[in-house]
């Protein structure tokens, strides 16, 4: 099976030739790699125009303007790829050897499975392994992540990726570019949780395979993309980026349990978790006394409750209203006074 390996880089020109080179040693060789850059401001194209000329670099593309989002770069590379299989290989991490090999071998043997993912070494800006990303899952099942499993993709979306990411690094992934295709490709829109929706969308037709074996090293540093995300994001952005994953599943959902009735229960689970991710915004909204989004944050929360719990949450918002602006903030208003 031949692979497309898409490298989306962006400033991180200090890990990329190890990155690289990382995969032209893999001990699987059919593959072809696919070099992006979003117009980094490091010297990441001085670093990637190097390797243009290599065997199997089928593209190098330095973008002329920055595109805002890694998932343009995804669907990007996608349109490019000529293989049956892609590995998204972010600029920052490194692979072990038999990576591809050891992956690969599962999509032959199971005709059925549209993604296979590895365990990650967690690693530090300075190369070196601090433990594994096993406890990222501990949460969820700690006795399921610590041996290799298959299973069906719809029963692993109700487990697990209703509840959170479990699949917590891109480049311990492998997966099928037709059924990234026939989903709808990656949502750019969702800046910091893309890959989230995009792994439920693909694992939703067919099976998913695990391997406890550590194939991949996450970098984990101040400039990675979840350092980043915790730095950037206010507590809506936090919100709103969930939210509008909630909602592109709902859709998706709504319409895949007409033709797939095992997906009733998926998407009942995550319109329910929609429904609670509205109530918290709202609030949130309330908490944070921003006053001018309590009752368009209110509004949508209430619309997805059935009619008798209406009176409650309208109720618990007059509370948590009352109680900020005539205990909370007064607190802390004395609280910041000199002294």
């Amino acid at each position: 099976m031949f692979v497309s390996v898409i490298v989306p880089s962006y400033n991180h020109a200090q890990y990329l030739e190890e990155r690289i080179e990382s995969i032209l040693q893999q001990t699987y060789t059919e593959f072809e790699l696919i070099l992006l850059d979003d117009l980094s401001p490091d010297h990441s194209a001085e670093i990637l125009n190097k390797y243009k000329n290599h065997p199997k670099v089928s593209h190098c593309i330095i973008n002329d303007k920055n595109s805002g989002s890694t998932f343009y770069q995804w669907n990007k590379g996608m349109s490019l790829a000529k293989g049956e299989l892609i590995w998204i290989a972010e600029s920052d991490d490194v692979a072990d050897a038999t990576f591809l090999e050891k992956l690969v071998t599962h999509f032959i043997q199971n005709p059925n499975l549209v993604l296979a993912y590895s365990q990650s070494h967690r690693m530090n800006a300075q190369g070196e392994v601090t433990g594994s990303w096993k406890d990222f899952t501990d949460a969820v099942d700690p006795i399921l992540f610590a041996n290799d499993f298959e299973m069906s993709g719809l029963e692993y979306i109700n487990r697990f990726l209703n509840r959170q990411n479990t699949v917590p690094n891109a480049s311990g992934v492998l997966f099928k570019k037709q059924t990234f295709l026939d989903v709808g490709g990656a949502n750019p829109s969702l800046r910091f949780i893309g890959d989230w929706e995009i792994w439920a969308k693909i694992i939703s037709q067919g099976d998913l395979c695990y391997t406890a074996e550590c194939l991949n090293y996450f970098r984990y540093h101040h400039t990675s993309v979840i350092a980043q995300a915790k730095k950037k994001k206010d507590h809506f952005e936090v919100r709103r980026q969930v939210i509008l994953f909630r909602e592109s599943m709902n859709t998706f959902l709504n319409d895949y349990r007409k033709t797939q009735p095992l997906a009733n229960t998926v998407y009942f689970k995550n319109k329910k978790a929609l429904s609670k991710e509205l109530r918290k915004n709202a609030s949130l909204a309330i908490r944070r006394r921003y006053y001018d989004r309590i009752i368009p944050t209110s509004m949508l929360a209430l619309r997805t409750l059935p009619f008798y719990v209406v009176p409650f949450f309208l109720l618990q918002l007059i509370i948590q209203l009352l109680l900020s602006i005539l205990l909370i903030a007064p607190y802390k208003t004395i609280c910041k006074l000199p002294r």
